[in-house]
């Protein structure tokens, strides 16, 4: 099969995959390559090997041809709780202090499943959270389930799966969580549904942490069987800026065979029963300054505790919710914050990636006091309130941003996703295109203001898998 193609093509085509999707072949693995391309050729419509040298020698791959590459260059094998010693351990040895050190403050809690492929592994999470969770709805639990196949990422938002995904779950878990669905398939119960938001992500080539895309302040990243695709040094990579998604005391699950543990010198490792884990360590503490740990405040109080100046007629925008309507009359009183040369927003981003989303808010909230046109300060209000699902006040607050600035893409790219979440179809494809429409006026290797490095081609990217 090797043969089909030109070697010095195959080599330039894995050096071009390796850099855009992290994926490394090897010139032993180079009959993967090989196979793999073929399959993906016919995915994408070619008829003959040799016709697929057109498209493979073109400088990049376009959006459909990374999906079929990815479906086709990577193991999708995946069903619930696949290597259920990590569930264990999660279950056993990390939820239950972290539990216990947020019932009182917060009650947040932010699980990542970095290559999730079909979402089973994501929807695993949340199961696992809801059975340590007896009061679950008075909590707010959100799994991020990430993949860079957007046809993975579909099939999962459905939360349909046939009997194969269930070959390793305990029955109590199917019959607790799911209910019987059309062609002999199961369907995830809608409390454990809307815990898991999925979104395109290529961790070879994505901004992360970042609000923009919710990778920010995680208690608990899984990403296994994910690392031994990657070359030695798009591994360092990729387990740096994950140690950088966590707050300080959270947890990194991979697979233990799958990379070296000299990759991990930053984290500590823990026992979770058999099962080794890494920890991210605090930060060392400064001489004379005692340690003080961050406790998060009630969301409510510290969101609302004054109202944020508008700069547009009320009637622009989507009314606030009863509830935070409540809040700013019971609140409003608060005194205004001494506007001296403290960097509210520097704050805010600080707090958000540590996890303090209320600190983050009223954060953000005082920034905007100071500067009532910042565009940064609105935007990022608009993020955590999303974070904190208060989803109406995070459209209120986009909607505010788009009168400052109608032409500020992420926040139609923000609105699209919401509006998608919501079932809001027809809103959300409106948002989208206005954004496809605003990306495609600049180079496609431009940053994205307020995006933490995304270029507007890879944004363009996400938009349109987020259309189909």
């Amino acid at each position: 099969m090797i043969e089909a193609y030109d070697r010095t093509l195959l080599a330039e085509v894995g050096d071009r995959v390796a850099r855009r999707m992290g994926l490394c072949f090897p010139e032993e693995r180079m009959t993967d390559l090989a196979r793999g391309l073929v399959a993906a050729g016919r995915e994408l419509g070619f008829e003959r090997p040799e016709t697929y040298e057109h498209w493979l020698a073109k400088p990049e791959f376009s959006p459909s041809q990374v999906a079929a590459l990815a479906s086709h260059l990577t193991v999708g094998e995946t069903y619930f709780f696949r290597d259920s010693a990590s569930f264990v351990a999660l279950e056993r040895e990390i939820l239950p202090p972290l539990i216990a050190s947020r019932a009182d403050a917060g009650r947040n809690l932010r699980l990542w499943s970095a290559g999730c492929c079909t979402g089973e592994e994501a929807y695993s999470l949340a199961i696992t959270c809801a059975r340590a969770l007896p009061d679950l709805s008075e909590w707010n639990v959100s799994v991020l389930a990430t993949d860079i196949n957007q046809t993975s990422l579909s099939m999962g938002e459905t939360g349909l799966y046939s009997k194969w995904s269930f070959r390793c779950a305990p029955g109590l878990h199917r019959e607790r969580f799911f209910s019987p669905a059309s062609g002999n398939r199961s369907a995830v119960d809608p409390s454990i549904k809307k815990i898991v938001h999925f979104g395109n992500l290529n961790l070879a080539e994505d901004a992360y942490p970042s609000l923009c895309n919710n990778t920010n302040a995680m208690d608990v990243i899984f990403c296994r069987n994910v690392l031994m695709y990657f070359s030695l040094e798009q591994q360092k990579m990729v387990v740096e800026r994950l140690y950088r998604c966590l707050v300080e005391g959270g947890c990194l699950l991979v697979n233990p065979v799958e990379a070296s543990a000299s990759l991990f010198p930053m984290f500590s490792v823990e026992d979770g029963g058999g099962f080794a884990y890494y920890r991210k360590a605090p930060r060392p503490i400064r001489a004379g300054r005692p340690a003080k740990p961050a406790e998060p405040k009630p969301v409510v109080a510290q969101a609302y505790a004054r109202p944020i100046p508008s700069p547009e007629p009320a009637a622009t925008v989507a009314p606030i919710t009863e509830a935070a309507k409540a809040a700013t009359r019971s609140l409003s009183a608060a005194p205004a914050p001494v506007l001296k040369d403290t960097n509210y927003l520097e704050q805010a981003r600080d707090c958000a990636n540590q996890g303090n989303l209320s600190e983050a808010l009223a954060s953000c909230r005082d920034a905007i006091v100071a500067e009532p046109t910042s565009i940064a300060a609105r935007f990022l209000y608009a993020m955590i309130c999303d974070e904190l699902s208060l989803t109406e006040e995070a459209i209120e607050a986009l909607g505010r941003v788009l009168y400052l600035d109608q032409d500020f893409v992420l926040a139609h790219h923000a609105l699209g996703g919401l509006y998608r979440r919501l079932g809001r179809k027809k809103d959300s494809t409106r948002h989208l295109e206005l954004a496809l429409r605003l990306l495609s006026a600049g180079g496609v290797d431009e940053v994205v203001p307020e995006s933490d490095g995304m270029s507007r081609g890879r944004l363009a990217e996400s938009v349109r898998a987020m259309i189909t």
